[in-house]
């Protein structure tokens, strides 16, 4: 269950309100606003942020290095994963000033209930679990620190937890360590996953902009 059809619609125009957009276009994104009008989500990113072209996403996926035995699949690890709709970051401009720094970054990923099927779980709480084992063995040193109770956002209900894990990448020296807030959502037939990654190792934290992004959040 999400939020009205009208409501939706309501906020969507006061999100787009002197922004002339094709009214056939479904995904659209303004300095502020993500809006997918056929999935039916509409979020904030944080100010000063940006948003990734969906082009360079195989980019990104490639410079990350992955868990002892998966990095040898990584391109079947990702076909299997998905590639997110959605990807929104603080240094999203590619500049010599950025390399070595960690950027605190949102990724949404949407998957049809139908797709995972096959995996036999009998509920939602269920495939949860098998998610957490299933990141655990990708990323390096994946640990749940803190799981909350589960509770609504525009009228659906999420799931929420805390974990960390070592994150290495070509442009960093030496693994870094990661603080990961995940959110999922069960909701018209498909899984909605949104992930915030950030690393106080490196003092790039985004706790009030995270809280600010999760508060937006419109499922229809």
């Amino acid at each position: 269950m999400g939020i009205g059809r009208r409501q939706f619609l309501k906020l969507t125009s006061l999100a787009l309100v002197g922004i002339s957009i094709d009214p056939f276009q479904s995904v659209i994104t303004t300095d502020d606003v993500y809006i997918n009008k056929k999935l039916g989500i509409l979020f904030h990113k944080p100010k000063s942020w940006g948003f990734i072209k969906v082009a360079d996403f195989g980019k990104l996926k490639d410079s990350q290095i992955l868990n002892e035995g998966w990095e040898e699949i990584k391109e079947l690890v990702h076909e299997e994963i998905g590639e997110p709709i959605c990807i929104a970051t603080k240094y999203y401009h590619d500049s010599p000033d950025n390399k070595g720094i960690f950027s605190p970054t949102i990724t949404l990923n949407i998957t049809p209930k139908e797709e995972l099927e096959d995996l036999g779980y009998e509920s939602f709480e269920e495939l949860l679990k098998l998610s957490k084992e299933g990141v655990s063995q990708i990323l390096k040193d994946f640990k749940v620190l803190k799981e909350y109770e589960p509770y609504y956002l525009s009228g659906s209900k999420f799931y929420e937890y805390d974990a960390q894990y070592l994150f290495e990448h070509i442009d960093i020296d030496k693994p870094l360590l990661v603080e990961l807030k995940v959110l999922k959502a069960e909701h018209n037939g498909f899984y909605y996953d949104f992930n915030c990654h950030q690393s106080s190792e490196q003092n790039q934290v985004a706790i009030r902009e995270f809280d600010e992004f999760k508060k937006s959040i419109k499922l229809i």
